[in-house]
């Protein structure tokens, strides 16, 4: 077998350019695969992460759009059921904010203290909303990075003051704290996501006249079966209220698990037209191997004249074409690391090449030299000794 192979190199240095143009088809190819591959990966976790920050792992209780909204008894009666481990009100409302002369549009929401252990709320500088906070429904608040950062051109902002347009009514809010941007994913993607600002569901309550809740999150205990707590929810709220129909929940880590299952299947269709060039590659392995048997003719008739059979000129010719293949796939794999890990840095992005992607593109590079490699192979074993002598 080393015989062999070293005989397999000595043949591809021999057409060292031939050699090197058929190993750069399948580097091409490897590299398209590798970006693609990794950098649909590194986004899918990126946008993963992205939504559990955004509260979408766990539950949402609301109401029919009809009907008022959810109350203070409600928010009770959620507490005390046996899987919930903690559930928060929230008030939302677009509005406009007005930091350091700069005006944009807000997504005010009202929420209460212990926020950042129901929708994973990550603070970055200051404090987070207290209980007295929401007691005294002070006029505190505690908004995302971005809109600290396109006021001041930097995160921590704590202690200046921002003006909020909540009920048609401007009100000056003391900044408390600076969370990390929540959907900074989205708001990289389009500039109509407006910026998070949350401030104490009583001052909402007080400065919009309204009682009520637009929904309830709920964070369900770990290890609890969360389709049996939306149950459970539904049924205490109606018993509670004497309504049945009324009340609704969102398994939001279902729709995650849709919006991962959708993104796979966006991975898949992109990896496979990259995967395209590699067939491709396949066929120019084809044909050079071809062309290398009709040069070698006279060379196969000699050593079949010496003894060597049909199996052992047919395992030469393979692993000529596995070789050349999987010279193209290491390096295809190298670079195509290096380039997915620069432009994951570019676009903000984690990549980090898995050894199961590494070792399957290997393969796949291998297999496709193997592949078009067989019937160029086959074709110098089944020829005739007598007949590749006389060939010139």
């Amino acid at each position: 077998m080393r015989d062999v192979l070293s005989s397999a190199l000595k043949s591809l240095s021999r057409k060292w350019l031939r050699t090197l143009l058929t190993v750069s088809g399948i580097t091409v190819g490897v590299i398209m695969v590798v970006i693609v591959s990794l950098i649909s990966n590194a986004g899918k976790a990126a946008v993963n992460s992205e939504l559990d920050n955004m509260g979408m792992n766990g539950l949402s209780v609301s109401t029919g759009s009809a009907v008022g909204g959810l109350t203070q008894d409600d928010l009770q009666t959620i507490r005390r059921i046996g899987q919930v481990e903690e559930a928060m009100p929230l008030m939302i409302e677009f509005s406009s904010s007005l930091l350091c002369n700069v005006s944009n549009s807000a997504m005010i929401c009202g929420i209460d203290s212990g926020t950042t252990q129901v929708i994973s709320l990550k603070l970055e500088y200051g404090r987070a909303i207290s209980p007295g906070d929401v007691e005294g429904a002070l006029p505190v608040c505690m908004l995302d990075e971005t809109v600290a950062r396109e006021a001041y051109q930097r995160a921590n902002v704590t202690g200046k003051t921002i003006v909020l347009q909540i009920g048609g009514v401007e009100q000056e809010f003391e900044i408390i704290g600076v969370t990390a941007t929540g959907s900074s994913l989205l708001q990289n993607v389009t500039e109509f996501i407006p910026g998070m600002v949350y401030i104490p569901y009583t001052t909402m309550q007080n400065l919009t006249g309204r009682e009520t809740f637009d929904q309830i999150a709920v964070r369900v205990r770990d290890g609890s079966d969360v389709e049996h707590a939306q149950t459970s929810i539904v049924s205490a709220l109606e018993r509670s209220g004497g309504l049945e129909g009324l009340y609704r929940t969102d398994n939001l880590a279902v729709q995650k698990e849709r919006l991962s299952g959708l993104m796979d299947i966006v991975t898949l269709v992109l990896t496979a037209i990259s995967g395209i060039s590699l067939l491709v590659s396949g066929l120019s392995i084809m044909t050079i191997m071809l062309v290398s048997v009709n040069e070698r003719t006279r060379e196969i008739g000699i050593r079949k004249s010496l003894g060597a059979k049909k199996k052992d000129i047919m395992r030469q010719f393979v692993i000529e074409a596995g070789t050349t293949s999987a010279l193209g796939g290491v390096i295809g794999i190298v670079f195509g690391s290096v380039v997915a890990v620069i432009a994951g840095q570019i676009i903000g992005m984690t990549t980090t090449p898995s050894v199961g992607a590494v070792a399957i593109s290997f393969g796949v590079s291998v297999f496709i030299g193997v592949f078009f490699g067989f019937m160029p192979a086959n074709k110098a074993a089944k020829l005739n000794p007598i007949d590749a002598l006389r060939s010139v």
